[in-house]
Order: C-alpha cells, then sequence, then structure tokens
C-alpha cells in the first residue's frame, strides 16, 4: 500500500527540550549501521532486513547522506542508541526537507523522544531555509501521526500509482484519533477540504456553534415524562430516569433535557453527551444522593451508539493517600455532572440549583466535585447555584472554548472548598459570577504529572500537558473564607518543554477580588521556580488584599501590577516562552531557531544552541519583546547578541501602557556581535523591551542572550500594612492602607 503524505508549511518549530538521560548523537561510520537496523527493526522494518535496506534507504536514494542527516538518541546511562531519525535538506530534488526514518525502541517509547524527534528535525530544516517540509508514514503508526499532527503537519491527497487518493485513508486516521477539524492539503499545498473525525460514539464533529443551539430547541424531553418516569420528590433516586433522557437526545442527535421547576431529583452521578443542553427550570434541584449503589461509571463499546452503565461506588474519606498532599476524594471519585473525554457542544444551565448531600454524618460524605470535566469541548454553564459542597465546585479540566457565568458558588460544608480549578484549560471566560468559597474562589492551574492523577485510574491526567491560554475572568465577586479569592497556582516547572504548561493571554477585569496570591512552591517535586508567564492583564478591578507570593511571581508583561523586573529565557533555550510575539502576515517571521552545531566557524558558539529570530520584513513590522517593570531615573543597559541582514533591524524600548517609543538603536552585523543600548525611563511602570523591523524592509534580525543590567525591587506601589487576620505569619500588601480599616 503506499504512503500517507503530510506537509508542514511554514513550519513553527516548539522549542522542545531533550528529556533528561538522553544525547543526541551523529552517524560517523559503518559502525552504526548496526545501531540503525536493531532500532529499526524494532516495528518500522522487517526483522530480517539486513545493511542493504540501510542502503537502500539512505545511501542510494535522490537526497540522504547518512554521515551529513542521520542523527540517533543515546541513552547516556548505557552508551545504547535507542532511537534515529534523518533529517534530508533536499529530497528527490524537490528543494523541500523531508523527514525520513524515525524509530524509537519500543523499551524507550513513551519518553516524549517521538515528540522531541519531530520538533527538532523541524528546527534544523528550518534553520536550513525549509518553509516546507515534508513527510511519509504509513496508517497504522497511529502514534507516530498523532506526534506528526501536534508538531503541525497536515494530511496531504494524491492520486498513488493504482489511481486512488488518499481521502479515505484520512478520514480513517481522523476518526481514529477523534480529530474534530483537520484540514486536508493537495499535493501542491493549498487547503482541500476539511475532515472531521468520529468521536468515541460514532457521531462526527461538523455543526457550527449556532446550529448548535438551534439543536437544543429541535428536541425538549422532560425528564418527568412517562418514558424516562423521574419523580423529582427529594426521596426516589432518579439518575437511571434522568440518564436516560440524557442519552435519547444524544442518541437523537441533540436537544435539551428539562428538570422540572420546583422539584428536588435526587441523583448519583449524571454522564453529560455531546450536543445535550441539560436545563433546570425555576427551583429546580438536582440533590446529591447519599446512597454508594446510586453511582455509576459509563462501559463504551466503540464503533456503536450503545450505551451501558456499571456500579461505581465513591470511595469515602478526605486526603486518600497519606504519602501524597491534598489527595483529595474528588480526585478520584467521577463528578456528579461529569463530562468525559471528548464531550462537546453541551451545556448545563437555569435558574436552578446543585446541592450536594447533607453533612450530618462527616464519616459518611461522599466527597465528589459537583461540575468536573476532562478534556471537553465547547460548553456552556450558566445561572446556577452550586451550594452545601464538600470539594471544589468546579473542575473543567484540560477543556476549551468554555463559557461560565452568572453562577453563585457558596456554603462549601468542609475544608479545601475551592470555587472553580481552571487546571490547563485554554479558551475560557468565566464572567458575572458570585463566590464565597471556603478554599481558592477562582485559580488558573498549571500543571504537569500531577501524583494525584497517577496512583490509580481516574477521570482526569495530567500526564500529557497543555498550556493555559486565552482565560478571561470578568465581572465576577470573588470572596473566599480561606486563601485566595483569584490566583494562579503555578506546578508545571518539572515538565521537559516548558510551552507546555506556560499560562498566557489572561484577562482579569472588573471584578472584586478578595484575595489575590498565587501558588509557586510545588509539593511534589524539589525544583525550583514557576513556569513561564506573560501577557497578564489586570483592569478595573477592586482588589482588597495582595499575598507578597503574587510579587514573587515571574511574570513577563502583566498589566496593572509590575512585570518581572529581569528579562527571562535571554537565551530563548526555551523556546519562546516569556517571550511576547508580534508576527506580520507571515506567522514564520517571528520564532526561535537552532544554531547549527555542526559548524566550526563563529556561529557554533558557547552560547546555548537557540537564539531568536525575526523575518520576512517585506511582509511587515514584527516584534520580539518582553514586559518588564522599570524605574524612572535609574541608568539600564539592554544588552544583546545580534547579527543582521543588510537592511539594519532595530533594538527598541516602549512604554506598554501608552505605547510611547523611549529609545531606539539600529544594528546591523553580518556575524554575531554585541549590541548595547543605555537608556532611563520617565516614570516607574512597565514598559516593553526587545526587536522589531524598525525602517528595514528586508532580511533579518537573530538575538540571543539578551539582558537587562539595572535596579530591581519588589512589591512596587504595593505596602506591608497588616497581617492576615486567620494566618498571622502571612503578611498582606495593600494599594489602599486604608482598605484594612
Amino acid at each position: 500500500m503506499s504512503c500517507l503524505k503530510m506537509y508542514n508549511i511554514n513550519p513553527r518549530p516548539r522549542g522542545l527540550i531533550l528529556p533528561g538521560g538522553f544525547a543526541v548523537t551523529r552517524f560517523a561510520d559503518e559502525a552504526h549501521i548496526a545501531d540503525w537496523l536493531w532500532i529499526c527493526r524494532d516495528g518500522l522494518i522487517g526483522e530480517d532486513c539486513g545493511p542493504e535496506k540501510f542502503y537502500g534507504e539512505l545511501v542510494n536514494l535522490d537526497g540522504p547522506n547518512p554521515y551529513r542527516d542521520t542523527y540517533f538518541i543515546e541513552d547516556v546511562n548505557t552508551g545504547k542508541k535507542i532511537a534515529t531519525f534523518t533529517v534530508v535538506p533536499n529530497m528527490w530534488s524537490t528543494g523541500m526537507g523531508y523527514i525520513h526514518m524515525v524509530a524509537v525502541r519500543h523499551e524507550y517509547r513513551g519518553h516524549g523522544l517521538g515528540s522531541f524527534i519531530a520538533d527538532y528535525a523541524l528546527q534544523l530544516l528550518v534553520g536550513m531555509g525549509k518553509q516546507r517540509i515534508f513527510l511519509l508514514t504509513g496508517d497504522a503508526r497511529t502514534a507516530a501521526l498523532a506526534t506528526y499532527i501536534r508538531a503541525g503537519f497536515l494530511p496531504v491527497n494524491y492520486i498513488d500509482e493504482n489511481g486512488l487518493d488518499m481521502v479515505s485513508r484520512w478520514q480513517a486516521v481522523a476518526d481514529t484519533l477523534r480529530i474534530s477539524d483537520f484540514l486536508l492539503l493537495d499535493d501542491d499545498g493549498t487547503p482541500m477540504t476539511v475532515l472531521h473525525g468520529q468521536d468515541a460514539w460514532g457521531w462526527d464533529h461538523t455543526e457550527e456553534p449556532e446550529e448548535i443551539h438551534a439543536l437544543w430547541n429541535t428536541c425538549r424531553l422532560r425528564v418527568t415524562d412517562e418514558r424516562f418516569g423521574a419523580v423529582g420528590d427529594g426521596v426516589t433516586c432518579d439518575r437511571a430516569a434522568i440518564q436516560s433522557a440524557i442519552d435519547t437526545a444524544y442518541q437523537l442527535g441533540g436537544g435539551t433535557v428539562l428538570l422540572d421547576a420546583n422539584h428536588v431529583f435526587k441523583s448519583g452521578n449524571l454522564i453529560l453527551r455531546d450536543r445535550v443542553r441539560l436545563h433546570f427550570e425555576d427551583g429546580a434541584v438536582l440533590l446529591q444522593s447519599s446512597d454508594p449503589a446510586d453511582y455509576v461509571r459509563q462501559v463504551r463499546h466503540p464503533g456503536t451508539r450503545s450505551i451501558a452503565y456499571e456500579p461505581c461506588a465513591p470511595l469515602k474519606g478526605h486526603n486518600l493517600y497519606p504519602d501524597i498532599k491534598w489527595s483529595h476524594a474528588w480526585y478520584f471519585n467521577l463528578p456528579f455532572l461529569f463530562a468525559p473525554e471528548h464531550t462537546h457542544d453541551f451545556c448545563i444551565d437555569g435558574h436552578g440549583t446543585v446541592r450536594m448531600m447533607p453533612d450530618d454524618h462527616p464519616e459518611d460524605l461522599l466527597k465528589i466535585c459537583p461540575i468536573g470535566f476532562f478534556r471537553a469541548h465547547r460548553f456552556e454553564v450558566a445561572d446556577l447555584e452550586i451550594t452545601d459542597y464538600h470539594s471544589y465546585a468546579m473542575m473543567p479540566f484540560y477543556s476549551d472554548h468554555g463559557l461560565i457565568r452568572n453562577l453563585t458558588i457558596h456554603n462549601p460544608s468542609h475544608g479545601n472548598g475551592d470555587g472553580i480549578c481552571l487546571m490547563n484549560t485554554q479558551h475560557i471566560r468565566v464572567t458575572g459570577c458570585t463566590m464565597n468559597t471556603g478554599d481558592d474562589a477562582v485559580y488558573i492551574f498549571s500543571s504537569y504529572r500531577d501524583p494525584r492523577g497517577m496512583v490509580r485510574p481516574t477521570w482526569w491526567s495530567s500526564e500529557i500537558p497543555q498550556p493555559s491560554l486565552d482565560i478571561e475572568i470578568d465581572h465576577n465577586d470573588l470572596r473566599t473564607d480561606h486563601c485566595k479569592a483569584f490566583g494562579m497556582i503555578l506546578w508545571g516547572i518539572d515538565c521537559p518543554d516548558q510551552s507546555l504548561v506556560e499560562v498566557r493571554d489572561i484577562y482579569v477585569h472588573d471584578n472584586h477580588i478578595e484575595t489575590l496570591g498565587n501558588w509557586n512552591y510545588n509539593p511534589y517535586t524539589t525544583k525550583k521556580g514557576n513556569p513561564p508567564v506573560s501577557n497578564v492583564r489586570f483592569e478595573n478591578n477592586i482588589i482588597d488584599a495582595v499575598e507578597p507570593n503574587f510579587f514573587e511571581t515571574v511574570i513577563c508583561d502583566m498589566h496593572g501590577f509590575p512585570s518581572s523586573r529581569t528579562v527571562q529565557n535571554g537565551g530563548f533555550e526555551d523556546g519562546t516562552v516569556f517571550w511576547s510575539m508580534k508576527p506580520n502576515t507571515n506567522p514564520a517571521s517571528v520564532s526561535v531557531q537552532n544554531y547549527d552545531m555542526t559548524r566550526t566557524d563563529s556561529e557554533n558558539t558557547d552560547y546555548g544552541y537557540r537564539y531568536g529570530c525575526i523575518s520576512h520584513f517585506d511582509e511587515g513590522d514584527a516584534a520580539l519583546y518582553q514586559g518588564l517593570y522599570l524605574y524612572a531615573g535609574r541608568p539600564y543597559c539592554f544588552w544583546a547578541k545580534v547579527r543582521s541582514g543588510s537592511d539594519a533591524p532595530r533594538m527598541f524600548v516602549r512604554d506598554a501602557d501608552t505605547g510611547e517609543i523611549i529609545c531606539t538603536k539600529d544594528f546591523c552585523a553580518a556575524d554575531w556581535t554585541a549590541a548595547a543600548m543605555e537608556f532611563t525611563v520617565p516614570h516607574d511602570g512597565n514598559y516593553h523591551i526587545g526587536f522589531c523591523r524598525g525602517d528595514a524592509r528586508v532580511g533579518f534580525a537573530h538575538v540571543d542572550n539578551v539582558t537587562l543590567h539595572g535596579y530591581h525591587e519588589n512589591a512596587q506601589g504595593f505596602v506591608r500594612v497588616a497581617c492576615d487576620p486567620q494566618r498571622d505569619w502571612k503578611p498582606l500588601y495593600f494599594n489602599n492602607a486604608k482598605l484594612w480599616e
């Protein structure tokens, strides 16, 4: 069977870091042929293949040269070569870069080596000036396909030697990997169509949001109808009836399930479904059952629409694992209203109440999260009251494109009664909510390999991280009896690729926040520091108090509070994290590239192996900068190692709030050289310092080892005037001391 083809057009390498304990080496002599065969025989080539296979793939083809193009990954502890890949700068005289013969020994899979190889190969080819890169693979290599897709590769349609196209084969890949929007390219690289993969229940993802809202109104099922049989008396368990209505709406293609006004529906946990809206009519109450026999988990039958459940009693207790801090029961018990992985286009709304079970007998409490999602997409939760809860109120983990509005969360009955925990979420808005919680009210959680998601099968995991991006918190009243009303828990520092745990593009405005603070201490690691945080904007908030940990957090490009005082990731070894990027019409105009480590001239430096790049000046201005807090009247020196094309790009300092340019300096250097710009600023505040096109219309700017020499201090603008009344060891900083009175 012919191979599947994939293109990466205008590639943007992620700058992944090789996991610890491994090293990249090169093919050096024919003794390495045996290493190459040993690796590739583990699933890539036949077990009986000999050296002729090596010569056929890497010597006798038009393109590859193993001495130039073939790499190994070596286990530094054993000295064994355990993975290989080949990066060809001009395959089959097409002028395109090519990634060839990628293989990892099975005993080393699961360490992130495949992702690193894909990204490292892209970095090498981009460094050679390749803007179109391709590879060939097979239908059955689903793990490799998923890795290439995450690296930015897209499927390509072409006509093979038998006159067949690739559409049906790529559709099967989309279905297998459950990809909702899979852009298929023609062989010339132009978009052809969008494929929609099926989820685990056999439905495709085709509707636009307005179509989903219309769909919710075409089918309306009342849980008290005779065919479902809910009672709503607060005594009878109505779980099966409500679940049946949800499943029926799902099987019909979508719709609304109604909980009758002024009824109390006692229930065990419920599983939410694609395209289904669970609507509380006025005064409807969903009451958590205290009977462990009322709880279930779903049993999936892939490829069918059949739905089944089996008993699954919640675990009792609070912290279940003494050796793991904060191993709360609700991290292991299924949530009360649960959207499992890949659930999409669903809603929970209405002027009703989610009420958790009474705590008359604390030893019998079934502590579960009232509302929890994992890797769910396109959802809305609105207008509800969540009360009498014994856990975090809402846990939309690793979910995206969600609107959470007008919730009232109050009356936590036990400790650790957080409000909304946004773990590794993207494109989320929390608006119009009123909270008075027993612990943190709303927080953004950056997590990686949290052991609470690894000690037993759970409904969530942070094994495969994703960054927290594009989150808006607005028009909320956030109060807490303990800890922070709003903040960030930054526990991703162990992730090898910091771009996968960064927090970026956060907008917090028009809120009342009783206490603001962050968690930078990760109890599950000995590694110090917090993952990257950048572009955080605070506007028009009333903030009563700020904990000192907020000022200790390294945040670049912040508005409303002082940004970091020092340049972070100035050598670009962690990719673009901490840096703000302004590309022009070409998305590749701002990037991070690798030095060619095979060269022996001045490019082969002691400054690491990555540098920042702005380019494609003919397509508009492009900029790469950091937002830092600077002090008036104090001398600063902005220093970097730079090189450029024939037109001179520019270093700049500008006021982050007004956009006023404070200082600029053009530079032009064909080889790496030092550039320095001394300056002062007119007032204390946040400023952008970085690099842009300036007056140049062609060429590029490469930058590395960016530093800022100057004066730094903490908590500027906030004064320590008191200690927390509940924790006298914790000082509080106030912008207005009268608030304390």
